[in-house]
């Protein structure tokens, strides 16, 4: 079955409260990230950062990509982790 990922978009709640599903799926997404160690994805205790501001093309630490997502968000459309190592077939 298919992962449900539409906390990535929704920082708030309708009624403009920050949405606590947001802060669980961004653990969850470090988690997975940051558990790829062994892989062209982990460089130096780093991963590529998929705020909008990075887009990927930049590499944090984990606490700096926390704090990027919960700034900025994830960039449009990364629905499937690909730069994070996660297999294409979730499609």
């Amino acid at each position: 079955m298919e992962e449900d990922r539409s906390w990535m978009y929704r920082r708030r709640n309708e009624m403009g409260y920050w949405n606590n599903q947001f802060d669980v799926g961004v653990e969850s997404f470090l988690y997975f990230a940051f558990s790829q160690t062994n892989s062209m994805f982990f460089a130096k205790n780093m991963i590529r950062c998929p705020c909008t501001k990075c887009w990927n093309r930049e590499w944090h630490h984990r606490p700096k990509v926390r704090v990027h997502l919960i700034r900025n968000g994830f960039m449009d459309g990364y629905l499937i982790w690909d730069k994070h190592r996660e297999i294409m077939s979730r499609k």
